[in-house]
């Protein structure tokens, strides 16, 4: 589980990098041309370790120990989905937007389940992953500049963090950050503009 996490706070690169290239050049382009390269390489390697039995085989033996029970068996992992939502986000939402609902998926969702092994032993969602969920997604609201107001942040934080908690199919990694950013979104429409 450790190095699995350790790869997915990994991708908080993609956003940084994405905000350089924002902020230097103030155009979505090569963004938008990396994402979606890197979306339509993990969905092709999903559909070649599907179809294919031998690159099936492969894939799971090298990635054993970053792969859940279902992933071996074939669901798309969790690398595919949220690469999957970054892109679609990325797409959907001003920059600020995108930016925050990434770090909030990338990093809080990351670190929570490590605090939670460590500190309380446990492995599962249950409460005290909600609440750790909610401590560093606040911390990261306070700590984050993300050009969004700190009530906006506060309060998506913490709706994400509930929602992380609920777990709905398909994959945490599709909605923390897809569905984190649209909540940023309509409370911008609601409370700010």
């Amino acid at each position: 589980m450790l190095l699995r996490k350790l790869l997915h706070i990994s991708t908080i690169i993609i956003p940084v990098w994405l905000k350089y290239i924002e902020g230097t050049y103030h155009t979505k382009t090569p963004g938008m041309i990396v994402l979606i390269s890197l979306t339509i390489l993990a969905f092709v390697i999903e559909i070649l370790r599907n179809l294919n039995p031998a690159f099936g085989k492969f894939f799971t033996k090298k990635l054993d120990k970053l792969l859940k029970d279902d992933e071996k068996r074939g669901k798309p992992t969790g690398a595919s989905f949220l690469i999957l939502s970054m892109t679609l986000t990325y797409l959907l939402f001003d920059f600020h937007i995108f930016y925050y609902a990434s770090i909030i998926a990338i990093l809080v969702d990351g670190i929570t389940p490590v605090i939670n092994s460590l500190v309380f032993k446990k492995s599962s969602k249950d409460h005290s992953h909600l609440i750790i969920f909610i401590i560093s997604a606040v911390i990261v609201a306070f700590v984050i500049n993300s050009g969004l107001p700190l009530q906006i942040k506060l309060a998506s934080s913490i709706i994400i963090s509930i929602i992380e908690y609920i777990n709905p199919p398909p994959d945490d990694n599709i909605y923390a950050e897809l569905i984190g950013a649209f909540i940023i979104f309509t409370l911008l429409e609601i409370f700010v503009h």
